[in-house]
């Protein structure tokens, strides 16, 4: 019983990262249609962490994220620190092949404990979110919603976004859309738009973007916009050890609508 018990730790531990508990597929003469469920386990996980915050279609969690940088904006030395334990998820996945027009629609519904330091406090939050993607050789369409569900505190977050990327070679054209509400905001809703530009090469990411942004409780509805350059270079081939410089021109109701440009750059472990 022991060696039993012990043997499974071991293939769970050690596997792959993804432990399959259920899987049906059906095949037809024009679609493939497949539904599993799953838990990924974390322990392991080794994804792409160079890739910018604002190109993801659904927000990613990190166990470790470290920066230290410098921002000619706020003229000062900065330093971020956020250390969490993800717990392995449980995951359920529908997706729906088209064979002759080459297209695919995918569904998951997707459940994350995390523990993690909320408010100078520990706290296990739970994170349920639902992703809808269509997608075909040229293009591609995300839709996400994410709640985070706080064990210890009287609060929640829920981040919505949406995005549509054009497909060029190895450069991608991406419009991203994203409303984030948190409780303890009362009615207050913040939101962004951007349009981005990038390449994602093993060792480097360049990305051109412009951003607008506001909240419900300020006018005029969008009053901050960005235009920026950015670059990430990955140190001593680690995907999770990168530099990133972003130079961008700022206008802002903080700066009573005068044109800034700033320069932004920073050490960073992710992963």
């Amino acid at each position: 019983m022991k060696k039993g018990v012990i043997l499974l730790l071991f293939t769970y531990l050690f596997a792959s990262n993804t432990v399959v508990l259920s899987k049906k597929e059906k095949e037809t003469n024009t679609t493939i249609i497949q539904e599993e469920t799953f838990i990924r386990k974390w322990l392991i996980d080794k994804y792409n962490a160079i890739v910018p915050q604002f190109l993801e279609g659904e927000p990613k969690e990190n166990m470790l994220k470290f920066s230290v940088g410098y921002d000619t904006k706020d003229k000062k030395i900065y330093s971020r620190l956020r250390v969490r334990i993800l717990l392995p998820e449980l995951e359920k996945k529908y997706s729906k092949q088209s064979i002759n027009r080459l297209k695919t629609k995918t569904i998951k519904l997707k459940l994350l404990p995390i523990i993690q330091i909320h408010k100078g406090l520990p706290d296990i939050t739970v994170k349920f979110s639902f992703s809808y993607k269509k997608e075909s050789i040229a293009n591609e369409f995300q839709f996400n919603e994410s709640i985070y569900l706080y064990a210890f505190h009287t609060e929640y977050k829920e981040i919505t976004t949406a995005t549509v990327t054009k497909f060029v070679s190895i450069n991608n054209l991406m419009f991203k859309i994203q409303k984030t509400y948190h409780s303890i905001d009362k009615n207050n809703i913040k939101y962004k738009a951007g349009l981005y530009y990038y390449t994602d090469l093993y060792d480097f990411v360049r990305s051109y973007g412009f951003e607008s942004g506001g909240e419900k409780i300020a006018k005029p509805f969008f009053y901050w916009h960005k235009l920026f350059f950015t670059y990430r270079h990955i140190l001593f081939n680690r995907r999770y050890l990168y530099l990133e410089f972003t130079p961008y021109l700022y206008y802002s109701k903080e700066f009573n609508y005068r044109l800034k440009f700033f320069i932004n750059t920073s050490l960073n472990v992710k992963f």
